[in-house]
């Protein structure tokens, strides 16, 4: 006897109102973050992108060509390619619960892979600064006012501890502690729920951030708090720190392909260069889980001052 296998079908001939159904499937996520299978910025990701992909799908039925030409779209409007593939994600959890409650036959984003990133496998995008270009950088807060004093602190922890901006962000007042003499503070690092990484403010960064928690009072609340008069008080956005740096590398004369993050690159890059073993840069400064990671970071500035080619010679002896 011989069995005919049915073709898997391609195509959702009548898919039900998925706009309706988004509700019902926020519910099922926020079970999910409940259960600490995903945190709820990812969920709010999610539902994001599915939004935005119903919004652009229009009359059509979803089916995996249509999600193609989405994500093309987005590719081609220079979406960043990790928004992109979170986006993604959210459709395949969207769909793949449509699928599991049988409002539709099949998960038509199942078999759709995420965008590669750029220079995934090569080198990390972002340039690192020189240390003119830093001492210039440091140099532009006007310390003498209270938005300069945050600033220059901000400053002083990315380039003198590596911190990230979402770091910054998120830190709070109470996160500042004093730890056998040194102050220290508590973040919630990359991937991670808790706060349950220390950065060390050393060198140029103590001071500075000990200068900036006078002027900013002993209230509770976030660390790095706006100072305009329009949200007094308030924490410091991730867009406003990317704007606050970003306008001193400005200032400074900093161009090229510099960000945020750059600084980030810069600390990691200096301690290596300055003996600091990269096991020890990777696992405390840079907190990141591999040291390949941390490698992508480095970037080796000898390679033009002090270029292994110059040792090469040749005896016959």
């Amino acid at each position: 006897m011989t069995t005919h296998l049915q073709p898997k079908p391609t195509t959702i001939t009548k898919a039900p109102n998925l706009g309706a159904l988004v509700n019902e499937w926020e519910d099922n996520l926020n079970l999910r973050v409940d259960a600490q299978e995903i945190k709820q910025d990812t969920a709010v990701s999610y539902v994001r992108g599915v939004m935005k992909f119903i919004e652009w799908m229009g009359n059509e039925q979803p089916s995996p060509e249509t999600i193609r030409r989405w994500k093309a779209s987005l590719l081609k409007a220079e979406k960043k390619t990790a928004s992109v593939n979170t986006w993604l994600s959210g459709l395949r959890s969207f769909f793949g619960w449509l699928a599991e409650v049988g409002q539709i036959p099949f998960n038509p984003a199942q078999a759709i892979p995420g965008a590669k990133r750029r220079g995934a496998n090569a080198h990390h995008a972002r340039e690192l600064l020189t240390d003119r270009e830093v001492i210039r950088l440091l140099a532009q807060p006007n310390r003498a006012t209270r938005d300069g004093v945050r600033d220059y602190a901000i400053l002083c922890i990315m380039v003198y501890a590596a911190a990230r901006g979402i770091e910054l962000h998120r830190s709070d007042l109470a996160d500042v502690k004093s730890m056998g003499g040194a102050l220290v503070l508590h973040v919630q690092g990359k991937g991670h729920d808790e706060k349950d990484a220390v950065i060390m403010l050393c060198n140029e960064a103590e001071s500075a951030v000990s200068a900036w928690l006078v002027v900013r009072g002993k209230e509770d609340g976030p660390l790095f708090v706006s100072c305009s008069n329009r949200s007094m008080g308030e924490r410091l956005s991730r867009r406003a720190l990317r704007g606050i740096v970003k306008g001193y590398m400005t200032a400074a004369g900093i161009r090229g392909n510099t960000t945020t993050h750059s600084l980030r690159h810069t600390a990691i890059t200096n301690a290596i260069r300055h003996g600091v073993p990269i096991q020890k840069v990777s696992r405390e400064l840079a907190r990141h889980n591999s040291m390949d990671t941390t490698m992508i970071y480095y970037h080796d500035v000898s390679r033009l001052t002090d270029p292994p080619e110059k040792y090469i010679s040749y005896s016959s002896e």
